[in-house]
């Protein structure tokens, strides 16, 4: 471990609140698959995988307690809002992950950190927490880091191409098509480009690490454009 990033780790622990007993397992959540010379072997993407279900289950969890008089389809409504990859970016980036990743090589074979490393390494050290501290534990670190969220899932709306898809409807206008316009980036980190045309209206984009992201935020971008989105 380079000077610089044993620093940059270092920091990361202090911003997350939480003392790893094992510390493996953070240096495991912290590394990308470019970072490892097996695939499959020593990366984050088990804990990735692990950390998406517990989120899961304890926003759930908060959501249960929290609204006890509120219907399930409230209840999943403000879960899918919160569990979302954008969410998870967003809790990254403000814990400022990304200097304490292990990413593959230099120069030209130097791993670009995009939005979906980020999203997967956030869920890869829930994961690592959960691991390492049990349920409890993780449970604190998403009350934490998710507490704006939480606090405003009652407010929380449909996701965007829902919401797009209505709005057409409710003028008896045909769906919005979507259409991959560009894909580019290595098979581990590929990056989306989507255009979504709608009947009448010029065309909006959307990039995002993932197609059915990348087509949320082409929807998003013609609903703050059409007002329909504040």
């Amino acid at each position: 471990m380079t000077r610089a990033r044993e620093e940059a780790v270092a920091a990361f622990k202090q911003r997350i609140g939480y003392r790893f007993r094992n510390e493996e397992l953070l240096e495991r959540a912290l590394t990308h698959a470019s970072g490892t010379r097996k695939r499959g072997v020593g990366n984050n993407e088990r804990l990735e995988f692990l950390g998406d279900r517990v989120l899961g289950l304890a926003i759930a969890h908060i959501l249960y307690e929290r609204h006890d008089t509120v219907p399930e389809g409230e209840l999943s409504r403000m879960l899918s809002s919160l569990v979302r990859r954008d969410v998870c970016l967003s809790v990254a980036q403000a814990l400022d992950i990304a200097p304490a990743l292990k990413l593959a090589g230099r120069g030209k074979k130097r791993t670009i950190v995009t939005d979906n490393i980020l999203g997967d390494a956030c869920e890869a050290v829930i994961g690592a927490i959960y691991l390492d501290g049990g349920m409890d534990a993780a449970a604190q670190f998403i009350k934490t880091n998710w507490k704006e969220l939480l606090d405003k899932a009652p407010e929380a709306r449909k996701d965007a191409k829902t919401v797009a898809q209505e709005w057409a409807a409710r003028r008896a206008m045909p769906m919005p098509a979507y259409e991959i316009i560009n894909q580019s980036g290595p098979d581990h980190a590929p990056e989306f480009t989507v255009r979504m045309d709608v009947q009448g209206k010029a065309s909006t984009e959307g990039t995002a690490g993932t197609r059915r992201l990348a087509e949320q935020n082409a929807a998003a971008a013609f609903l703050k454009r059409e007002k329909i989105w504040k």
